[in-house]
């Protein structure tokens, strides 16, 4: 019935198992400070921040900060956006937007292009609205501290 090449063939398998290798899509890209740490010193970062422990020294972001209602900020931020539902003592530079929810308590000076601060923020100090300009041409920026490209005539 089988002859001894089919007895070979047979126990071959019919093809190899193939790979799956479709991309996983990440969530997005966040560093959290959890409200058991601590940080002291420069962040410097392109992800997303948030924030929900104790933070003192300097924050440059690429991209939103977010600060919880536990998080206790003591430092200056400099980023893309700002979300605050927590404390912060120090000066805040957003490019885009600060956001200061109702439970917000911030004292320091705001700069930023749009602000929203909801019934019940605290803030004390000065809050700058327009577009970011550099300080020595007064030129307006893109970006914090880069500044726009002069317009070809």
């Amino acid at each position: 019935m089988f002859r001894s090449k089919d007895k070979a063939t047979a126990a071959l398998p019919m093809s190899a198992p193939s790979l799956d290798v479709r991309q996983i899509a990440a969530g997005p890209a966040t560093t959290t400070i959890d409200v058991s740490s601590e940080f002291t010193g420069t962040l410097k970062t392109q992800k997303a921040v948030h924030i929900e422990g104790k933070v003192e020294g300097e924050v440059e972001c690429g991209s939103t900060v977010t600060i919880g209602n536990g998080g206790k900020v003591n430092a200056h931020i400099r980023a893309e956006a700002v979300l605050i539902d927590g404390e912060v003592h120090g000066d805040i530079e957003a490019r885009t937007e600060i956001t200061l929810r109702k439970t917000a308590r911030v004292f320091g000076d705001l700069k930023t292009e749009g602000i929203v601060i909801e019934r019940g923020a605290k803030v004390e100090g000065q809050i700058t609205i327009g577009p970011a300009r550099d300080t020595a041409t007064g030129a307006p920026t893109l970006a914090m501290g880069a500044p726009a490209p002069k317009p070809k005539l």
